[in-house]
């Protein structure tokens, strides 16, 4: 499986060229575009990912080729993630080592990019939720809310854990739920033999 930069990696790339949005937030904005069952594919997406982190307007030549790779890398590296049966997807979020308030602001901006890309994904207005969806996309919007405040101690580093491995299994379980069927399902006949 493809191996994604770390945060800090990605925030290398991105801070010399004055991004407007986080790691985080950018790659919280695919997963959320893929879980919706969108798939823009590379050149769609680095499109996307240049116009999110407010980048568009600078001379192609200030954007290098390492940052494209990077961008282009977690879009096939996060579709394969989220496919994997191991449920071997993470999120892009600051390690262990940064201060608690900057990791939970990075989560708070994976929540809000996911709910950004998950909007924008092409769902139907008339799309039915599951009540385990419905409820993790509220969930989603809450710790949006979230406060920075929060004190570095045991107990917090455990509550931000446990918080973040909820958001991940929920994001991949609305990927399980909205994603269209994987390339090799498609040629499948449906009800009635239409082709998905």
């Amino acid at each position: 499986m493809s191996q994604l930069l770390s945060f800090d990696e990605y925030c290398d790339l991105l801070a010399p060229v004055g991004a407007l949005n986080s790691p985080a937030e950018l790659h919280g904005m695919l997963c959320g575009q893929l879980s919706g069952g969108a798939r823009p594919g590379l050149a769609k997406w680095q499109a996307m990912a240049l116009e999110f982190l407010d980048l568009v307007d600078l001379d192609a030549e200030l954007i290098s080729a390492q940052l494209r790779q990077a961008i282009a890398e977690m879009y096939t590296g996060t579709l394969l993630a989220l496919e994997d049966e191991a449920m071997g997807f993470s999120l892009i979020l600051p390690d262990e080592d940064t201060d608690m308030g900057q990791r939970l602001q990075a989560l708070a901006q994976w929540c809000h990019g996911f709910l950004t890309g998950f909007g924008s994904s092409g769902l139907s207005g008339d799309q039915s939720f599951s009540p385990e969806s419905a409820e993790a996309l509220r969930d989603f919007a809450a710790i949006v809310q979230i406060g920075t405040d929060e004190e570095d101690n045991e107990q917090s580093e455990a509550d931000l854990f446990e918080v973040s491995e909820y958001v991940r299994i929920a994001a991949i379980n609305l990927f399980l739920e909205f994603s269209p069927p994987s390339q090799n399902e498609q040629a499948k006949p449906g009800p009635g033999g239409m082709l998905h």
